[in-house]
């Protein structure tokens, strides 16, 4: 067939990978046509082409826009229906993706998701038995067995078949990785059938075994959730408390467990974990959606996913997922989105717009991420997080004074809330470093190494300092050896060691050790320029004009100030050095570790990665 063979020639070269990146907003549960579409094109092969390129794009806008083209000319193509089924449903264009369900039910290739979307939308309408027989499908893997039968136990439930519901998971036996999944499912669902006892039972096994933390933490957290508010409704707070606290310990500072705590401990009213069992269906496709969203099971998690958000399109936990997703495949406007439809009175709220002030950092809307993150400390002026977030982007555009302000904050909620890390310390150690208050960065380094002894950049970025300074050399340089130790294939820390033997005339120490940090990190033009430096004393001029020469096109771009010096290096070379070295490393002229880099100038602080990261 003519159009068999041209998808046959499109998908190779397209490639076949699909990336999976969509924001497309879910209202009541239906999806809304893209704001966007794609210029009209005429010919079915270059439709198709269109499509797969804007999926390995991770644009799925674009690429479902153009997959509606390709039906448009050939509505009949099994092969379209297949592809396009599965954009539409990785997209969160349900509604057409079940569409095109229905036409693929009995495909040997497809037929097996197609059921489950038409399953979905069978109870997302009420239609529980119908649902259960899309369900049945013959010989699932274990995975999918799991999903199938959930979902059918689920859908018994909204049958008001409680009993059949509970025994359809009991008769699981597959996979030695069923239990927590199971015990939480049926947890649930006696919960919602307001079978207290029983659901107690179920989610105290799961929180029994800590081992069960180590298959699924999400399970493991949403029993302690669970567990916690049937205690509070029964009128058992300090039971309820303690649910709580056995989740507190795997994950100390989760949201949906802290603001939970808030609430039991002013005596507030809990509604139960699930109160519809299109919310019990879409928490079992989430759960196990987190368990496989790693590597190469992450496009298979985002299909659980938006076939979730089909049953609860507000979905806090759901949305925080997608845009994780987003985050990790840099589609950062597609996280924002996401962030953006988490309701207000959700306990991820907070956290959301935290990383919406991120992820507008990193999408290069640095004056919006600053704005939006002055506006989060103004509204929530007591947490800690609000504040090491606007530090970390204003650290980040290099506004020193302002970040080190905001990390005194910081500090001074976290001391009396028994909340203070290294981290928050190195930080502000380098707010004051960089603007030159040495007496207040010291003390904040030496604090962060308190609170943890073997931090490598604390130990890098400290004895590095006191290096470059003329200070504590043996105990600073034994310190950057030890950060090299812990972490052998970090370019920027070995770099820092190059560094430091540069700084006290060990010149073919240095050369060792920035070769080592160039192979790690090949277009870094802090670790370029030095390896320049360090071969140009040494002797290799053309490798220093080499290594010079990289550093003025890598990756991130040198600053203005430092591409003049490196051009002047280029130009003229560095000037004579006339110290010499005794044997045991240090340099003969006191204080000479000040004007080592004569003609480089550069900064007193190591080399390092950025301090914003998305997520």
């Amino acid at each position: 067939m003519q159009t068999q063979r041209i998808f046959r020639l499109a998908f190779l070269l397209a490639m076949s990978s699909v990336a999976v990146m969509p924001v497309d907003a879910f209202a009541a549960g239906e999806t809304a046509t893209p704001p966007s579409v794609p210029p009209l094109i005429q010919s079915l092969s270059g439709a198709y082409l269109a499509a797969k390129s804007a999926q390995l794009d991770g644009d799925l806008k674009a690429s479902t826009s153009y997959f509606s083209q390709a039906l448009d000319i050939d509505p009949t193509s099994e092969m379209l229906q297949q592809e396009a089924m599965f954009a539409y449903l990785a997209a969160g264009r349900f509604t057409e993706g079940v569409e095109l369900a229905a036409k693929l039910r009995d495909s040997s290739d497809s037929g097996k998701v197609a059921r489950i979307a038409l399953g979905i939308d069978m109870m997302r309408a009420g239609r529980f038995e119908p649902a259960i027989a899309e369900f049945d499908i013959v010989n699932p893997s274990d995975l999918d067995g799991l999903l199938l039968s959930h979902l059918s136990a689920w859908a018994d439930a909204g049958d008001k078949k409680v009993d059949d519901a509970l025994s359809r998971i009991a008769e699981l036996d597959g996979a030695e990785w069923y239990p927590i999944f199971n015990n939480l499912q049926a947890g649930l669902i006696a919960g919602f059938a307001g079978r207290t006892d029983t659901a107690r039972g179920f989610f105290a096994n799961i929180l029994a075994d800590k081992a069960n933390a180590q298959t699924s933490p999400d399970a493991y957290l949403a029993a302690s959730e669970a567990l916690a508010r049937l205690e509070s409704q029964a009128g058992k707070k300090e039971a309820a408390l303690a649910a709580l606290a056995t989740g507190l310990d795997l994950a100390a500072n989760y949201d949906p467990l802290t603001f939970l705590k808030a609430k039991i401990e002013k005596g507030e009213t809990l509604t139960p974990a699930i109160t519809d069992v299109r919310e019990g269906a879409a928490e079992t496709l989430y759960i196990l959606g987190q368990a496989i969203n790693r590597g190469e099971g992450q496009q298979v998690a985002m299909l659980y996913f938006q076939l979730a958000r089909a049953l609860a399109p507000k979905d806090p936990s759901l949305l925080t997922a997608l845009a994780g997703i987003a985050e990790r495949n840099k589609r950062l406007d597609d996280a924002i989105a996401y962030y953006r439809q988490i309701p207000e009175d959700s306990a991820l709220r907070r956290s959301a717009d935290l990383q919406i002030g991120l992820d507008l950092w990193y999408s290069e809307q640095k004056d919006e991420a600053k704005r939006h993150l002055r506006r989060a400390v103004a509204e929530r002026p007591d947490d800690l997080q609000s504040y090491l977030a606007l530090a970390d982007v204003l650290s980040a555009d290099k506004d020193y004074a302002e970040a080190a302000k905001a990390l005194d904050r910081a500090v001074e909620i976290a001391v009396p809330a028994k909340q203070e890390t290294w981290n928050l310390y190195y930080q502000r150690g380098i707010a004051h470093e960089r603007l030159k208050q040495w007496d207040k960065a010291e003390p904040d380094f030496n604090r962060a190494l308190a609170l943890s002894p073997n931090q490598p950049q604390v130990l890098n970025y400290l004895g590095y300092s006191w290096v470059d300074m003329n200070r504590n050399l043996e105990k600073g340089l034994d310190m950057i050896k030890t950060a090299v130790e812990l972490r052998p294939n970090d370019g920027y820390i070995i770099d820092s060691l190059g560094w430091a033997y540069y700084r006290l005339a060990r010149y073919d120490d240095a050369v060792e050790q920035l070769e080592r940090a160039v192979l790690i990190n090949p277009v870094d033009p802090t670790i370029n320029d030095h390896l320049g430096d360090a071969y140009w004393r040494v002797g290799r001029t053309r490798e220093a004009e080499f290594q010079w020469s990289r550093a003025l096109v890598g990756i991130p771009k040198p600053e203005a100030a430092e591409i003049t010096k490196i051009e002047a290096k280029l130009k003229d070379g560095l000037p004579a050095d006339d110290r010499k070295v005794e044997m045991d490393g240090e340099p003969t002229k006191a204080g000479a570790v000040g004007t080592a880099s004569a003609g480089n100038d550069m900064p007193a602080s190591p080399a390092a990665a950025p301090a914003v990261t998305p997520n």
